[in-house]
């Protein structure tokens, strides 16, 4: 059961810095994630950060030095009891959650263990150690892809995901986990990072997937517009949150947009249309049947427009990301490139694409 923390809770969207002297030891669920791979490798490098305590189902690739790895399994009923106790032995002061899958899984009632159920998992952890900070890797895919949708997406919108997706229904509930958990702590800071598309050269997850063929699907007769964050700035912007205060929710997105078919022009690969009515069967079936990463819901994505605001990012969190969208696709399409690396690089540097200053 959650434990309430007392009253003077930090009002909604204030931005608190953390005291840059002062030392704070970090927990995080799925070590072997890209961010939680990225977390340890960052924080071992960082002289405030004491030590790292480090959740999951197999022990970190990086962290030699002070991260200490508990073998964690968030589908496990007692996990959130085992996960209480391990915070509270090791004096955490700030939980990052990451345990998150990178694609769509097949074997949908597991990944609703792990995700839903094992969220609300480490909010009870995280209340009943009464750690004083949670922060949550999510997306942008929470708000859903409609023909409604705003140009801008804003923290605020509802959370509607799209009809029929088990995945981004996960995604939603994790996040409710999250407001419950704030609600329930008041003092406690609870932030969410809701990453628009994350490309770059090492990330590997779905948007990669299918941006990397030569062929890619596109539903016919609609061009939604997209936005891009680069994998060091995603980054970058998980390590404000865990070194600085900002409770609530953050989109985290590039500067600027580009139309699907741009995406598609942008990477050199060939569009291949398909009506609405045959996408959404024939791309559940191919998912089925694992030929496709792509299942018929997620359509939506690539039908209507979901970009999301950045305005409270860059106002609250003072935070702008080094790569613009174009920027940060370019990044991605030049580590795919087999010989003669640079040509993106190099329409950057002609002033196409640049880095956002």
């Amino acid at each position: 059961m959650v434990r309430a923390a007392m009253a003077d809770p930090t009002p909604l969207g204030s931005s608190i810095t953390r005291d840059p002297q002062r030392p704070f030891r970090v927990a995080l669920t799925g070590c072997r994630t890209f961010f939680g791979d990225r977390l340890i490798r960052a924080l071992e490098d960082d002289p405030r950060c004491e030590h790292v305590l480090a959740f999951d189902i197999r022990p970190p690739l990086s962290g030699p030095k002070k991260t200490r790895y508990t073998r964690l399994d968030l589908t496990d009923p007692s996990a959130d009891e085992q996960m209480a106790r391990a915070l509270r032995a090791e004096g955490i002061d700030i939980l990052v959650h990451t345990a998150f899958l990178a694609y769509p899984s097949h074997s949908r009632s597991w990944a609703h263990e792990l995700e839903a159920i094992g969220s609300l998992y480490v909010m009870n952890a995280a209340a009943a150690a009464a750690v004083p900070k949670v922060v949550l890797t999510s997306s942008t895919a929470v708000y859903g892809a409609h023909p409604s949708n705003p140009n801008f997406i804003s923290e605020d919108a509802g959370l509607r995901g799209v009809k029929g997706s088990r995945w981004v229904a996960d995604r939603i509930t994790v996040e409710k986990e999250l407001a419950r958990l704030a609600r329930d702590c008041p003092k406690m800071v609870t932030t969410s990072l809701r990453f628009c598309m994350t490309v770059g050269p090492t990330i590997r997850n779905f948007y990669t997937k299918l941006l990397t063929p030569q062929f890619v699907p596109a539903v016919m007769g609609y061009d939604p517009l997209m936005q891009f964050v680069h994998e060091d700035d995603a980054v970058a912007a998980l390590l404000r949150a865990v070194h600085e205060d900002h409770p609530g929710a953050y989109n985290i997105v590039g500067d600027g947009t580009l139309y699907f078919s741009d995406v598609i022009r942008l990477g050199g690969k060939i569009s291949l249309p398909v009506p609405h009515f045959l996408g959404y069967p024939a791309a559940d079936a191919l998912f089925n049947v694992q030929l496709s990463v792509v299942p018929g819901p997620f359509l939506d994505y690539f039908r209507y427009s979901w970009v999301a605001d950045d305005g409270k990012m860059r106002r609250k969190m003072r935070y702008s990301p080094q790569y613009t969208s174009r920027g940060a696709l370019l990044a991605f399409f030049d580590s795919l490139l087999p010989t003669a690396p640079g040509t993106h690089g190099a329409e950057r540097a002609s002033g196409q694409g640049e880095l956002s200053s």
